[in-house]
């Protein structure tokens, strides 16, 4: 009896182990494909927006020499040691840049999008004066509220001459004063032929030569209210004195 059990055939573990490698297979090309979609989604929709949602910046091992060091597709928020015939602290932070196959797929999503009538609008850039545009770079900004409180804020100061600068160079006529300052809710962006009304937008400013004021607010699904602009630009306007 004991020859006969030692004798019955071992069951093939081969049927179990292809199962398994299969399971892990599609388990693997799924992650992928989130991960790459992920990507794509989220370079996609980056815009001038107040987006406050944290992501993780993926961490660059040091390389071997100063040149692999130095490349421009590091994160732009590291800042560590280089190796360069030993290590050298580094002295700027390189300008991030997305791998080509994710580009490739931001490109084809905005392609589809407009193919579909979907429109990406950005602002126009600041007119151009090599003076201004260098006193804009040290404006101070803060930004109250957020679009999940159903609207936002940005406050923009200067001790300087913002005209024309910032949000000042979205306006595109419009224009109504209250008093010294300015208002307005007609805008022209890039990919738009004619200025247009933009009823949720507010900007406000008052500019001179030694100080400036710019207020852009929104407001989802409303108006924003003038008054509220013209009392913040008044307050900051005697803070910079």
């Amino acid at each position: 009896m004991a020859n006969e059990e030692q004798d019955q055939p071992t069951q093939d573990p081969i049927p179990v182990r292809r199962g398994r490698r299969r399971k892990q297979a599609l388990v693997a090309v799924a992650g992928a494909a989130v991960a790459i979609s992920g990507a794509a989604f989220f370079a996609g929709n980056h815009s001038s927006e107040n987006q406050q949602a944290g992501r993780a910046e993926p961490l660059a091992s040091p390389s071997a020499s100063a040149s692999a060091g130095a490349t421009a597709s590091a994160p732009a928020e590291q800042i560590g040691k280089i190796t360069a015939a030993g290590d050298k602290e580094a002295k700027g932070k390189p300008e991030p840049s997305l791998p080509q196959s994710a580009k490739d797929r931001v490109d084809a999503a905005r392609k589809a999008a407009a193919k579909d009538g979907v429109k990406i609008t950005h602002p126009l850039p600041a007119k151009e004066d090599p003076a201004k545009q260098a006193a804009a770079a040290q404006a101070k900004e803060v930004t109250v509220g957020s679009a999940k409180a159903g609207g936002a804020m940005r406050i923009v100061t200067l001790r300087g001459d913002l005209s024309g600068q910032r949000e000042i160079g979205w306006v595109a006529g419009g224009i109504t004063k209250h008093g010294p300052t300015s208002c307005s809710q007609r805008f022209k962006l890039y990919n738009e032929q004619t200025p247009k009304e933009r009823p949720s937008l507010l900007v406000c400013w008052r500019t001179s030569a030694k100080r400036s004021v710019v207020v852009a607010d929104t407001k989802i699904g409303g108006r924003p209210d003038v008054g509220r602009s013209l009392a913040v630009i008044d307050r900051e306007w005697r803070k910079l004195g």
